[in-house]
C-alpha cells in the first residue's frame, strides 16, 4: 500500500469535497483524478465570485487562493493511511498571482516533501483567458502539520 490510496478513499475525499463540506460545495468544487500525492480540483466560473470592476469581470483572488489551499491538503491526505479522517492542518499558504482569470479554475498539485509532523504540496491553476486559450493564472504552495 505505499503508494496506493486505501480501497473506497477516493469516493469518500470526494463526498467530502464535493458534498460534505459547506465552503466547498457552495463554490461548486468538483473533484477530478486523484492519485498518491497528487490532486486535481476544478471550480467552475460563476460571476459571483468576480471583482465586477474588471472587463471581463474576473475571479476573485480569495477564490484561487482557497483552490491552492484545498488541492494541496487534498494531494497530502492521498499520502496518509486514513485520507479521509487523518488530522491535517494548514500551517502556511503562498501564493503567487500570474494572470486574471475569467473562465473555469482547474488545479493540479503534487505532495513535494513530507517530514516528521509536516508535508509540503504545490499547486498550479489553470484558466482560460478571454479568447479561450488556457494561462495558468497562478502557482502556489500549501504547508501543513500532519498526525
Amino acid at each position: 500500500m505505499a503508494n496506493d490510496l486505501p480501497e473506497g478513499a477516493p469516493v469518500m475525499l470526494r463526498m467530502s469535497v464535493e458534498r460534505e463540506n459547506g465552503y466547498l460545495s457552495w463554490l461548486g468544487v468538483q473533484m477530478g483524478d486523484i492519485e498518491f500525492g497528487e490532486a486535481n480540483l476544478t471550480i467552475p466560473f460563476d460571476e459571483r465570485f468576480t471583482d465586477k470592476e474588471a472587463d471581463p469581470p474576473t475571479v476573485h483572488d480569495g477564490i484561487v487562493t482557497t483552490l491552492v489551499e484545498q488541492t494541496t491538503e487534498l494531494a497530502i491526505r492521498t499520502t496518509m493511511p486514513d485520507p479521509v479522517n487523518d488530522r491535517v492542518d494548514l500551517l502556511s499558504t503562498t501564493v503567487n498571482f500570474l494572470d486574471e482569470a475569467a473562465h473555469d479554475l482547474e488545479a493540479t498539485a503534487s505532495v513535494v516533501d513530507t517530514g516528521d509532523g509536516s508535508a509540503v504540496a504545490e499547486a498550479s491553476i489553470e484558466s482560460r483567458d478571454p479568447q479561450g486559450t488556457p494561462v495558468t493564472v497562478a502557482s502556489g504552495q500549501g504547508v501543513f502539520r500532519i498526525d
